[in-house]
């Protein structure tokens, strides 16, 4: 009766109570030969999970129940250079690289697409590659696209593509001489009406030997804002690591920037603060051989934190550290070391989620940062590359 039920109401918009009936007498692990996939309550959190082969041929989307740690299957099949945001119930899939496209899904109807619109316009080059949303309000936000020197300002609400960009923040001052000709926006975040986008500026190999920079902007105004931090013609703030990945605010420790350095390793890279009001920057983590490269990063207290070390291709190592001082725990967390990790996520619950990208065995490994062990095990039918929490 169930498998009869998810199926009339797959194409069909659910109500979260309704989806809260389905979930616990659905299959987990995502068996992606099933002919639909399941629903999954909203109710107590789901887990948007971005997956890819691990040939690269094919990505997919998975949710998973947060309270019940199970997974819906595959969702939206497409290329497997994506990722994913939240927004309220809403979820947004970026398909990247020379395909250009953002998809807004709503979980009271996780099989379609409720738009999907073009990330990429004449003036961009080969590819756009939108890389994430960073929202103002319902019917603003902005489109970081890593492929192009303007970051646009769009409309999430917009019911045609036409409406969907409504303006531009321009980002070529930043294009180094010896770049690909973009600045390589990364991440972006906003803290207190302030846009902060990160800027790896990578040099023609695609190599982190420039000046990173975090530029911000007047959310009200959408103008840049001049920080006063850099001795030339840039308004934003030079940064001390190099190749910065993702942005992070605490309000008693400001903002992070987990910066990746190069992957040969050179240790160029580690964790710096910018305090979001003056915006002077220190580095609070300083990679070495013994921290390894700072993967992703997340904060779940200011006396505490993870990250991903990576010491070479799946050689990577879940670390805890204090944010506060900058002190790197030398054990592996919950026995996760020399493994195909590929990101983190601190869930509604407090529980450390992690992506294992294992050939054999992909999933999310839930763990308590309590006891800093394991709790459960969600798999997926592909390599999980991206997660995003869906709010209540």
């Amino acid at each position: 009766m169930i498998a009869t039920l998810l199926t009339h109401y797959h194409n069909k918009r659910l109500p979260l109570v309704l989806l809260s009936l389905t979930l616990a007498l659905t299959a987990c692990g995502g068996d992606s030969s099933n002919t639909a996939p399941a629903e999954v309550s909203a109710r107590e959190g789901v887990v948007v999970v971005a997956t890819a082969a691990s040939d690269f041929s094919s990505g997919a989307v998975e949710l998973v129940s947060v309270a019940d740690k199970t997974s819906s299957g595959s969702y939206h099949p497409t290329i497997s250079d994506i990722g994913v945001t939240t927004n309220g119930t809403d979820y947004y899939l970026y398909e990247r690289f020379q395909a250009d496209r953002v998809n807004k899904v709503n979980l009271n109807n996780p099989a379609l697409f409720e738009w999907t619109y073009s990330a990429i316009d004449g003036e961009d080059g080969n590819s756009s590659n939108p890389y994430t949303l960073v929202f103002a309000q319902p019917d603003k936000a902005y489109l970081i696209r890593y492929g192009s020197d303007t970051a646009w300002i769009v409309d999430p609400a917009a019911t045609t593509e036409n409406d969907f960009k409504i303006g531009e923040l321009d980002l070529s001052a930043y294009t180094p001489d010896n770049g690909v000709g973009v600045p390589n926006m990364s991440a972006g975040t906003i803290v207190d009406g302030k846009l902060f986008i990160s800027l790896q500026r990578l040099d023609s190999s695609f190599q982190p030997t420039n000046t990173a920079y975090v530029a911000v902007f007047d959310t009200t105004s959408d103008t840049e804002i001049d920080t006063n931090q850099d001795s030339g013609d840039l308004k934003g703030i030079p940064l001390i690591g190099k190749n910065p990945m993702s942005l992070t605010y605490h309000d008693s420790l400001g903002l992070l920037v987990q910066n990746q350095g190069a992957f040969t390793p050179d240790y160029t890279g580690g964790i710096d603060v910018v305090d979001v009001n003056s915006y002077a920057v220190e580095q609070r983590v300083d990679d070495t051989a013994a921290t390894g490269l700072i993967g992703s990063t997340v904060i779940v207290d200011a006396s505490l934190g993870y990250y991903l070390s990576y010491g070479g291709w799946q050689n990577i190592t879940l670390r805890a550290f204090n944010p506060t001082t900058g002190v790197v725990e030398d054990t592996a967390i919950a026995g996760l070391s020399a493994m195909d990790l590929r990101t983190l996520g601190i869930g509604p619950q407090g529980n450390l989620w992690v992506a294992d990208a294992t050939n054999s065995k992909p999933g999310l490994r839930v763990i308590d940062p309590v006891t800093e062990t394991e709790t459960g095990f969600v798999s997926t039918s592909l390599l999980p590359v991206d997660l995003a929490f869906a709010e209540q």
